[in-house]
């Protein structure tokens, strides 16, 4: 199963995130998560060591490697700059398995049931010449060749409506949207389900209500939500505020009951999705509307050939 954390800035989606991720481990179910967002905060919140800068998933030498392997026995690739972010893997394509990816072992960091990887922000050399959406181009390789039928994949994804940019958006069982009760989270929240309606994923997205306080928090988020996307509300919670004081490691069972079943309800609806079965036509989608832009044509040639059908 796979499941985004997805929101504005400051919602709280790294916290769910960890708790959530923690919430499966604590339940000896095989994690496999991801830091996608440029401010990287998941591993601390885990309690684990983030990988150093040059194990950054997007760092050079690491993405090349994670590439060269998947290519290894791909043999529509014709090399790695055809390699680009939407080539979908083949039948002979190596799997990366969410209970022991070995192929992604020396870049990621945990424990038995959990490991953790760090998309990684911008690099010295990149400053002013970069665009944050190139270091997300390794994780959507990453994703396209995971095997997550004995685990879970969590992504703690970047701010906003960022992933309708690349097939991020298209990579999940579960977009778990947190808002939070104000206009401005809410106003996040009719973005990106208006996007995800026009990407013919909106029946994957719920939100979380987050940092709820009040009856009146409660019904904000009810007037501005339907039912049907509205999964529950994460009620402020005096675990989350202590660990936020001492800095210590989010622990999923130290929070309000309410909170926890929340948590268990968003993986019932998660184990429920059927957007895995629909997922290889929508990345062959994505992966001919990408490749048809000019500048990708003219450097590259065509590479719709790079899509097994069948």
């Amino acid at each position: 199963m796979r499941v985004a954390f997805v929101g504005k800035g400051g919602s709280g989606k790294s916290t769910i995130a960890a708790l959530f991720a923690h919430s499966r481990i604590l339940r000896t179910e095989s994690v496999l998560a991801f830091d996608a967002d440029i401010n990287m905060h998941l591993p601390a919140l885990l309690g684990i060591p983030a990988p150093e800068p040059t194990m950054h998933l997007s760092h050079a030498a690491t993405a090349t490697a994670i590439r060269s392997a998947l290519m290894a026995t791909n043999p529509r690739i014709e090399s790695l700059k055809h390699f680009v972010k939407s080539t979908p893997p083949t039948r002979t394509s190596p799997r990366i398995t969410s209970t022991d990816p070995t192929l992604l072992l020396p870049y990621l960091t945990g424990t038995q049931y959990l490991k953790v990887g760090v998309v990684g922000s911008y690099e010295e050399e990149s400053i002013g010449a970069s665009c944050y959406h190139n270091n997300l181009a390794i994780l959507e390789n990453i994703l396209s060749h995971i095997d997550d039928r004995d685990g879970w994949v969590i992504a703690d994804m970047v701010a906003g409506v960022d992933a309708f940019s690349n097939t991020l958006h298209a990579q999940f069982d579960i977009l778990a949207l947190i808002v939070e009760p104000t206009q401005r989270s809410i106003g996040v929240w009719t973005q990106y389900y208006a996007l995800a309606q026009s990407a013919g994923v909106a029946e994957y997205v719920c939100v979380l209500g987050n940092k709820v306080r009040s009856d009146e928090d409660v019904a904000l988020l009810k007037q501005s939500i339907s039912d049907a996307n509205l999964l529950g509300y994460i009620r402020e919670d005096p675990a989350v505020r202590a660990s936020d004081r001492s800095g210590s490691p989010l622990q999923s069972s130290a929070l309000l009951p309410e909170n926890m079943r929340l948590l268990e309800d968003l993986a019932t609806r998660a184990r429920a999705s059927r957007a895995h079965e629909t997922r290889t036509e929508r990345l062959h989608a994505l992966h001919r509307t990408y490749v048809a832009q000019t500048y990708i044509a003219e450097r590259l040639g065509d590479l719709t050939h790079q899509i097994e059908e069948g």
